[in-house]
């Protein structure tokens, strides 16, 4: 096995170098203006320069992102058992959420900043905001698509109203849940970068707007960097809990009676 994964290893080595030198000798020889793109040597200059200013940030960013997913992720799946429950609040409450997905994230921006100033708070609220509703919407819409017998059942063993939606209706419709959480999160990691763009004092995204600024390109790619990061490491978290619910929902049709 060995074996096998090493020239495969080497080989995204040496393609990766190859695309870095081919980077550098573009933004180098001029073909492309290094204010446009830095060039690798750049980044690092920047990370040797500020490397530990911009971790500071992403310490930041990353403590914003974790509070608007927790936030997002609980608000928008109650939201949307609630209002995938039945017949009558799906169709009365979906276009709702539907129609404030659909308002521009930037006109919640200004509102935010009034009312949390320009601290974590307003990164935050605008990182939910840009993110809640995707989450409920999925919800919503696996519950609604849920035979109504099961309920029915729930209802006749005597399980309340609670034990019926966390219990039957929320593993049943897991799998249209996790999609709105994928989408939801990126949108979150998303909102909370751009919300530190437009009014902040710290984190990846001020620091990738103050150098922008001032014209500082390898500042603003080393921030972009950093702003993948982000993305990948929830990204990863968010992979680990999908794994594990797989594994869970596995393991109940596993101790599920034959028949």
């Amino acid at each position: 096995m060995v074996a096998l994964r090493k020239p495969g290893t080497l080989r995204s080595i040496g393609i990766t170098l190859m695309v870095l030198l081919a980077w550098e000798g573009l933004v180098r020889t001029g073909i492309i203006n290094p204010i446009i793109l830095a060039s690798p040597s750049a980044i690092v200059k920047a990370a040797v320069a500020d490397g530990l200013q911009f971790l500071h940030a992403f310490r930041i960013t990353a403590t914003s992102i974790a509070f608007a997913v927790v936030a997002s992720w609980s608000l928008g799946v109650g939201i949307g058992l609630l209002v995938g429950a039945s017949r009558f609040s799906y169709a009365a409450f979906s276009p709702v959420l539907s129609s404030l997905f659909a308002i521009p994230l930037i006109v919640w921006y200004p509102m935010l900043v009034v009312w949390a100033g320009i601290g974590m708070e307003s990164k935050v609220l605008f990182g939910v905001i840009s993110s809640v509703f995707p989450i409920a919407l999925n919800t919503a819409a696996g519950v609604h698509q849920i035979d109504a017998r099961y309920a029915l059942f729930g209802q006749s063993v005597g399980a309340g109203r609670s034990t019926i939606q966390f219990q039957i209706l929320f593993p049943l419709a897991l799998p249209s849940i996790v999609s709105g959480l994928r989408i939801g999160t990126a949108l979150a990691v998303s909102g909370v970068i751009v919300g530190e763009m437009l009014a902040s004092t710290d984190g990846v995204g001020f620091w990738i707007s103050y150098h922008r600024t001032i014209f500082n390109t390898g500042h603003v790619y080393l921030g972009m960097l950093l702003a993948v990061g982000c993305v990948l490491l929830v990204n990863g978290l968010l992979a680990g809990l999908e794994h594990r619910l797989g594994r869970w929902r596995q393991d109940e049709r596993d101790r599920a009676p034959p028949g």
